[in-house]
Order: C-alpha cells, then structure tokens, then sequence
C-alpha cells in the first residue's frame, strides 16, 4: 500500500510503497484508511523540533472500515466504522485502571517487540509509526486499543478529527479545566485544536469567550461556526493581555494556550485573572523551555499541561460522534480543504504557512 514516508528533519514527506505485516498478532486490527486530518504536532516532527526515529510515517487522527481483526479481538468486527487516536493504552497500568489512559505508562504493551516483523517496512527495513498510528497511508495495523467503533451514521472523513483536533480541543475546556457556565476564556491560536477549544468552553457555558490569532479568517471563523464571543487579532504591537482584561474586568478565568510557542505562556499568564489558570495544550517541542514571572505564583495563577484533553477514548468518541449527529458540535466547519495522498507534500506547506483550520487527507 502507499504511504507518505519522512526519512529525515526538515525532508519532504514520500509518496512510497510500503509493506504491512501479512498476519495480525492476536490483539491487533487492520484498517482501510479513509481520512486522515494534517495536525501542527505532524509538523513539529517534520520541522526536527520533536525528534523520533526515522524514516516514519506520519499522521495520528484518522478513521477507516476495518478489514481484518486479530484471533483475541472480540469487541471489534470487520466492517466496523472506527476513529484510530494517538491515545494508545494498555489499559492495565496505574493510569489506564483510574481512568487516565492518556496517562498510559506502559505504551510499549501495545507495540511490536524487537523480534516481530514490523508494522510497517520497505525493502525489509523498518517504518516507524508515528504514535502508533502512521495515518498517512492507505492501511494501518494497529493495536485493537488504538481504535474506538463510530456509530456507521457518522461522515468518516469527518471522523478522523475526532481522534485529535475535536477530542483534545472540546475535552481540554470541557473535562481538564471545567470551564463553569458564566466564566471567561481566552484560547489564544484558532487552529483547529483552538477552535474546538473555543467550542469547548461554549458548550459547557462560558459567558466570554475571546478568540486570538493572527488570522482574521481564523477569528472570523471562531466567532461565526465556534462560539468565540470576542476576537483579537495578534499583529505586532497590540498588546493582547491589555485587551483581555479590558474585556474580562481584569483577567480571564481560563487561558488556553493552543499554539505551541513557550513566549506565548507568559502572554497567557498576564492576561489570566488573579487566581485563575493557564492550560497549555499546543506541543511545544522536546527542547523548549518556559520562563516566566513567580509573581504570578503568588497571585494564585497555575500553569498545567494537558494532554490529550485528558481523552478516554471508548467513552468520549462515542459522545462527540453522538453530539455532532444531534447537531450540537460542528465539525464541517473546521475543514479547510480535502485533498488526496498525493498532495500532502502541499497540505503540510499550508498548514506550516497558517492556511486554513484543518486539511484532511481523504483516501
């Protein structure tokens, strides 16, 4: 099957045949692509700032039909309509048993050992999966917990964002900060993680919600689809803390930080409300580090990271797929454009360029 393959930081992505395994482990699936959405942490690898071994296939929000399932796999069916997430567990350590399997600590459990064939190869040399997922192919084998079964009413092109962008978006408002009916938020970056961070806080009852970007298509788009009440457009010399609190009555009780830029933290932090929070959902790569002032430590402010929207996938797919089928969470909105395999070298220039919300590649 084709995949788009990376062999090295800062290389183009290879549209290439690649081999997968001819039989299942027995606690594995095989899934027949159907979409794929193009995600900033894709890119942060292809950029070197998230080192992982090479060559690799990328892409870790998709969806598919599955056509094959290992000799234990009793909960999964060929046929079955399902989302492939990043949020691989084990479903037997510490985490997973409380409830946290984005927590997972035992992630190898759900991989291939040293001796066994490969997922993925070419010419007999091994392609790594990037999160245990490589979406960015015509066919993933997988482990059965990277895959949640989707209700068959739901549109698998827009599936797959629910693996990432939708998921982490809508639960790091909704789940990680409990944002509270009445309260204010501000999500600075409206990308398609932002906007469903601004989604998020609308459906759990956020009174203001204030959108930043420096896109005026982006903030045009969180304001008309996402339930941004209130935009600010981030060009050089607006300061944007000043402007939050000029709306808020001095701070916001949250600040989502959706971009992935460590200056963008204390930004966040000014504009935060005096005992009000920080969440830091972008991917800031592996060398980055924060600095900022311990004054707002004493003003009660906290800076947390999140991960995943803190996503258990068997429970909370299911509910977004449910929601978006009453009508209730918007997902069409959030695609900027469709394209095939073959032009992901282009979808990966525009979403490095700020395009757009979400490309999806559909197969």
């Amino acid at each position: 099957m084709r995949a788009a393959v990376l062999y090295e930081p800062h290389g183009q992505l290879h549209i290439q045949e690649v081999e997968t395994p001819a039989r299942l482990l027995p606690h594995e699936v095989r899934v027949r692509t159907a979409a794929v959405g193009l995600c900033h942490s894709d890119l942060h690898v292809i950029h070197g700032l998230v080192a992982r071994p090479m060559p690799v296939v990328l892409g870790h929000e998709a969806s598919g039909v599955v056509t094959e399932v290992g000799a234990e796999v009793e909960d999964v069916e060929v046929g079955d309509h399902v989302v492939a997430c990043f949020v691989v567990f084990c479903g037997a350590c510490r985490m997973c048993t409380s409830g946290r399997p984005a927590m997972c600590q035992h992630r190898e459990a759900t991989m291939r050992g040293a001796g066994e064939e490969p997922r993925l190869s070419r010419a007999g040399v091994e392609v790594h999966q990037w999160t245990n997922i490589a979406g960015f192919a015509e066919e993933m084998v997988l482990h059965r917990n990277a895959v949640t079964v989707i209700d068959e009413r739901m549109p698998l092109d827009l599936a797959a964002m629910l693996g990432c962008a939708v998921a982490t978006g809508v639960g790091s408002a909704r789940k990680v900060a409990g944002v509270a009916p009445g309260d204010a938020v501000v999500v600075i970056g409206a990308g398609g993680v932002g906007l469903n961070v601004c989604q998020g806080a609308a459906l759990a009852g956020a009174q203001t919600i204030i959108a930043v970007d420096r896109s005026a298509h982006r903030l045009e788009l969180a304001q008309r689809r996402f339930g941004a009440t209130h935009a600010i457009q981030a060009s050089e010399g607006v300061d944007v803390a000043a402007r939050v609190k000029a709306l808020t009555d001095g701070g916001a009780d949250h600040v989502f930080e959706a971009v992935g830029a460590p200056g963008l933290v204390g930004v966040a932090l000014d504009a935060t409300v005096r005992g009000g929070s920080v969440w830091a959902v972008g991917v800031f790569g592996d060398e980055a580090r924060i600095d900022f002032s311990a004054a707002h430590l004493h003003s009660g402010k906290g800076v947390h990271g999140v991960r995943a929207g803190s996503l258990e996938p068997q429970k909370d797919i299911p509910q977004l797929v449910d929601e978006y089928l009453r009508g209730v969470l918007e997902l069409e909105a959030l695609v900027g454009e469709r394209i095939p395999l073959d032009q992901i070298g282009a979808g990966i220039d525009a979403l490095a360029a700020g395009a757009g919300a979400r490309t999806l590649v559909v197969f």
